[in-house]
């Protein structure tokens, strides 16, 4: 609980840190926004580019032209400083000979005091300088950060170096606090940093991991390890200055001060937990003795003694006794229960005997007979006892349901050799089976009946020879069977009314002969195969009848 409570801790200092991101992110933004709109208003004023402009010309103005622009133009410079919190100064520095004006109009030669002279044509922003423009009173606990931009005209000649600033303070707070367990810093695109001078040492020492940090937590924080130390670094991308700032924060103290506020809880939850231990004691005591009760009256029923369990009380260890009583009485019954079985199990096992001798005696007889055709070479008797013992042979195998489709062929073939014994006209049997699929295992006599109903109900009537065809071909890895005659065929009201009969979920009216044959099958598919299989018919009058039933390609047909 302990662990996971830090964990919580942890995870609010993380989120405090994200908002405290979040807030210096928006700060830097709005300062930059207020920089970059003075800049553009100065930039865009004509009438101190005009100014600039006579001077670097040598042209003269009237003193009340003078006393007119340092009023209007240099005041409203100044004006902009006072008003906005955001600006410490605005300052040019005029490529001319001009009247300088504190605090914000100076020659261009003063421009060589600042330390940021000869950085500023490479990128806007200066980090971190002091305000030299008059060396003689430097205020060196003024660290300032500036927006510094050259002003031209439409020929491109400078015409002055535009400086507004603002305290580094207000852009990134917490850069001066003397707080060991947190640190800031600016690290720019070419590997500068800058950070106060107490923790510059830290930085320098731990410069690979700082840049580490600043290469992969683009506006991130996250827990890691810094100095040696846990903390939560953060970084914040700041692309229109060329770098990005750096704020880590050690948890040390926070988790510390998590952990000093949780021992009262924790000599809470030490009391508690003896007073629960003396409880449950005698609690516990209490039910082993019942248990030990219940346990000894067990060993006896065990014994085989003929006992009732004790089930005074409410408790569980009473319902544990009444439960083990009813185990007993529903013990005996299914004794019984399992004497009766297992002898109605030797009893078809005897029956099934019988069964399997009368079989072979009735393929036995039949072969007897057939041998007596031969001799009296009547030898299209003797074919057809063939067929007929091997269709009783097939009938009579002992299996779990599920043949090989050739075993079914062979059997539906030796069918139509006795059937054309009765006729005065031939069914033939076409086949169109690949040999790959003769292997394929489908439930035993599923094709029969189809065949059976093409005959009777199909073919009879015209008394005429005609084919039945199987065919079998594959589809998405089902193997497709089709059973096909040229025969009557049925309207579309009997088709309709036979399929109802076919997907009946109550099964067929056993009063009714038509579509007994086809139900079955198409029950046992499903059975087998799944709800998605079964049978479907397809007819049209004085034409054709045609039933498809669908097996899937399984790994053990295939």
């Amino acid at each position: 609980m302990f662990i996971n409570m830090s964990g919580n801790a942890k995870d609010i200092a993380l989120k405090d840190e994200k908002i405290y991101m979040k807030t210096f992110l928006q700060n830097a933004n709005d300062i930059q926004e207020v920089c970059n709109l003075a800049k553009q208003t100065i930039e865009q004023n004509d009438s101190i580019k005009d100014y600039i402009k006579l001077r670097q010309k040598g042209e003269e103005l009237s003193s009340s032209e003078k006393i007119n622009f340092y009023k209007k133009e240099l005041s409203a410079l100044e004006t902009m400083t006072t008003i906005n919190p955001y600006i410490y100064q605005v300052r040019l520095f005029v490529n001319a000979d001009i009247t300088e004006k504190k605090p914000s109009f100076y020659k261009i030669s003063r421009l060589s005091n600042m330390d940021w002279a000869d950085t500023y044509k490479y990128s806007p922003w200066q980090i971190d300088y002091l305000d030299k423009v008059f060396p003689d009173s430097v205020n060196k606990n003024s660290h300032l950060i500036g927006l510094v931009s050259q002003i031209k005209d439409d020929n491109g000649r400078l015409l002055a170096i535009l400086e507004i600033s603002t305290p580094l303070e207000n852009m990134f707070s917490g850069y001066f606090d003397e707080n060991n367990s947190e640190l800031c810093c600016f690290v720019d695109n070419n590997g500068g940093i800058y950070s106060s001078d107490k923790n510059k040492k830290i930085f320098d020492k731990n410069r690979k991991k700082l840049f580490e940090f600043t290469y992969k937590l683009k506006n991130k924080s996250v827990f890691a390890t810094f100095n040696n130390q846990s903390c939560i670094v953060s970084v914040s991308d700041l692309p229109s200055m060329n770098g990005c700032f750096v704020h880590i924060k050690g948890i040390k103290d926070t988790v510390d001060s998590f952990y000093m506020s949780q021992i009262p809880y924790l000599y809470v939850m030490l009391i508690s937990t003896a007073i629960f231990i003396i409880i449950v004691f005698f609690m516990i005591r209490n039910i082993f003795r019942r248990f030990n009760i219940l346990t000894s009256e067990v060993a006896q029923i065990e014994n085989g003694e003929n006992i009732k369990l004790t089930e005074s009380g409410n408790d569980e260890i009473s319902e544990l006794g009444k439960q083990i009583n009813k185990m007993v009485v529903s013990l005996d019954e299914l004794n019984r229960e399992n004497t009766q079985k297992q002898l109605l199990v030797k009893n078809a096992e005897i029956k099934s005997l019988q069964n399997q001798i009368n079989a072979h005696f009735m393929y036995n007889v039949l072969e007897t007979i057939k041998m007596m055709a031969e001799i009296k070479s009547e030898f299209e008797i003797s074919d057809a006892i063939t067929s007929l013992g091997q269709m009783f042979r097939y009938s009579m195998k002992w299996t779990s349901g599920m043949v090989e489709l050739s075993e079914e062929i062979h059997y539906i073939q030796n069918y139509l050799n006795l059937l054309n014994l009765r006729f005065d006209y031939e069914i033939y049997l076409s086949l169109n089976i690949p040999d790959k699929y003769m292997k394929l295992r489908i439930p035993k006599m599923s094709l029969q009946p189809l065949v059976e109903n093409s005959v009777y109900h199909g073919i009879e009537n015209m008394a005429e020879d005609t084919y039945i065809y199987i065919k079998a071909f594959e589809e998405n890895n089902v193997v497709n069977i089709e059973v096909s005659d040229a025969g009557a065929g049925m309207s579309e009201e009997k088709l309709q009314e036979l399929r109802e009969r076919i997907n009946a979920a109550d099964g067929v009216d056993e009063s009714k002969e038509h579509g007994r044959a086809l139900y079955n099958v198409s029950k046992r598919l499903k059975m087998y195969f799944g709800a998605e299989y079964g049978l479907q018919i397809f007819s049209k009058e004085g034409v054709y009848t045609k039933v498809l039933i669908k097996i899937p390609l399984d790994k053990e047909n295939q």
